[in-house]
Parts: C-alpha cells; structure tokens; sequence
C-alpha cells in the first residue's frame, strides 16, 4: 500500500532538509545561530525578533488576501493546497521547523556570508522555482522574502528572527492550505460546448 501523501510530504521534508542542516553546520559550525557578545548584540537580536513578529503576521495576511482576492493567488493556492492538502497539525508543525531551519541555515546562514544579499536571494528564488507556470507567483515571493529575511539577518545580526519569521508564515500558511478543501480541477480549455 502506498504512503499517504501527507506521509510522504513528512519524508521528502526530512530527506530535503537533514542534509541541507547538516550542509550548513559543516560549512559554519561556530556562527550559525550565535548571538554576538555584549548588550548591543542582544537589544539588536530582540529588537530583530520584535520585527520578524510584526513581518510574519503582515506576510500571512497579505498571503491569505492574495489567495482570495487575486486570480493569480487563487490560483497559487489551489495548486498549493493540492501538492499540501491533507496535513495534520503534527505534520505542518515538522514541516514549517524543518524548511525554517534548514533554509536559514543554509541560504542566510552561509550562502548570505559568502554571496552577499542578492545573490543568495537570487538563488533562494530559483530553489522555489516550479516546474508549472501556476506556481511562478510562488518563486517571485521567494526572492523577496530572500531579500527581506538577509537584510533582516544582516540588521540583527542573528539567525533566529529570520528562523522565527520564516517559521510563522510557513507554519500559518501551511494550516491555512492543508484546512482548504480540495479545488475542482480547473475546466479543460479544449472542451468547447456546442452552439
């Protein structure tokens, strides 16, 4: 009997993400989720976390928003909600801590380090790059969300509110997803009716 595709989602997430973690503590071991010494690097790691707090809940509702009020998000969500539909809370919770981690880890983490802002935003675009044109919104969001998650990487000083921001609109996005019911399969555009 074949795997659930929720079940399956969990292990391409943990075959996907492990080694990209481990990719990134090789290559960074000592700073990758460190805090600087001293009262100026903690009030920059809070102040940091207080902004990926506020960015999170702005990302999530504009996502919903655009996922009801545009065709294009509408689109994007059916899509999205057919490849994710389906998981339990236990499995989005693993699903956003493992993307959240691994991503950082590695395209803040390092690939930010020895890159520099836009080039690993480039490149955090192209890995959210789909092979259907339905989910293209979904590369163009990546990228800004790479230049938004570096520059605040770079302002704190930190990992963690990237990881925290990260985390949250995954996670929220995810629930909203996975409790959609199932769109119908767009029409077949070379159906015609009769006149």
């Amino acid at each position: 009997m074949p795997a659930a595709p929720s079940r399956r989602i969990i292990w391409i997430a943990v075959l996907f993400y492990v080694p990209m973690l481990a990719s990134a503590a090789f290559v960074r071991p000592r700073s990758l989720l460190a805090i600087g010494p001293g009262p100026d690097a903690l009030r920059a790691q809070g102040l940091g976390l207080a902004a990926a707090a506020g960015a999170s809940l702005l990302v999530v509702l504009g996502s919903r928003w655009a996922s009801r009020r545009t065709g294009w998000g509408r689109t994007l969500g059916a899509e999205l909600t057919a490849l994710v539909g389906g998981l339990n809370s236990t499995q989005v919770l693993a699903v956003s801590l493992l993307s959240a981690f691994g991503e950082e880890l590695l395209f803040r983490g390092v690939a930010l380090a020895y890159l520099g802002l836009w080039l690993q935003a480039a490149l955090f675009g192209l890995f959210h790059f789909p092979a259907r044109r339905a989910l293209w919104p979904w590369t163009l969001f990546a990228l800004a969300m790479g230049l938004g998650l570096g520059a605040l990487t770079g302002w704190s000083g930190s990992l963690w509110p990237a990881v925290l921001l990260h985390f949250c609109v995954n996670y929220f996005n995810l629930h909203d997803l996975a409790e959609r019911p199932p769109a119908s399969p767009p029409p077949d555009p070379s159906w015609r009716a009769d006149p």
